[in-house]
């Protein structure tokens, strides 16, 4: 794999056990885009196929000397408690279905210790800078903005019922900011006076769609299509993100 001096920097959506596509991913970027380094939003290991593979795919990359590092999804913190809780002695039959499932693919593939690390090392990194980006999880409370929304919501953060995404509403005061968590079917770049002041790259690989990366130097999007669906095609391609105009903060009574 050729590596050059640009340092460009690759921000890649919620990985759910797809090994292959992240495979497929790391290599495209790395051959067409030169990148040295990702930072993944989370969510690694459950729901989809593969998530020893997916352990091993990122050791795999990172032990070539590439830097590979992942921001904490509430996927990822669920899954470490379940697997703290099982070498502490809890019956398998004491946690979730779907943890049950990722350790005995974890079990199958002799993976368990090696998933505990990266996991451990995953739910310590609540936010990350990525270029002149910054990755959380979940996204940020505009009103408050990034240093005052607590980890909690950089985790976990949803519209309120009947309320719209956090970048529909946030206008650039801190920076870039690339986040994962909610599917959508194309990336989201939301522009402020014709820059990017937020992006969603996650765009549903384990439900079939594709494992998106966000290239920050470059502001371009890349995707390999899921290999959870029949007919699928290899090889990287580049994407349209939708893009939106972020609609004016709300101002605070007080």
């Amino acid at each position: 794999m050729k590596r050059d001096s640009t340092n460009t920097t690759a921000v890649i959506g919620d990985v759910h056990a797809c090994a292959d596509e992240l495979r497929e991913l790391l290599d495209v970027l790395v051959e067409l885009r030169a990148v040295t380094r990702v930072v993944l939003t989370g969510d690694l290991l459950t729901k989809g196929p593969d998530p020893a593979g997916t352990v091993g795919v990122i050791d795999s990359f990172a032990e070539a000397g590439f830097d590979v590092t992942s921001v904490c999804g509430n996927q990822d913190l669920r899954t470490f408690r379940s697997l703290e809780r099982l070498a502490a002695g809890t019956p398998l039959d004491r946690i979730s279905r779907s943890d049950r499932g990722v350790y005995a693919r974890l079990v199958e593939g002799g993976m368990v210790e090696t998933a505990w690390r990266r996991l451990a090392d995953t739910i310590s990194r609540v936010e990350e800078t990525a270029g002149h980006a910054t990755v959380v999880h979940a996204g940020i409370r505009p009103g408050i903005g990034l240093a005052n929304t607590d980890a909690h919501d950089k985790i976990h953060l949803r519209p309120e019922a009947g309320g719209s995404p956090w970048w529909t509403e946030y206008a650039g005061e801190d920076g870039l900011i690339v986040c994962g968590h909610k599917p959508v079917d194309a990336p989201i770049r939301s522009v402020r006076d014709a820059r990017p002041v937020a992006v969603n790259v996650d765009t549903g690989c384990v439900a079939g769609g594709s494992l998106t990366a966000y290239l920050v130097e470059d502001d371009e999007f890349i995707a390999v299509e899921s290999r959870q669906v029949r007919g699928r095609a290899t090889g990287g391609r580049f994407i349209e993100p939708t893009s939106i105009e972020p609609r004016p903060v709300r101002s605070r009574a007080g």
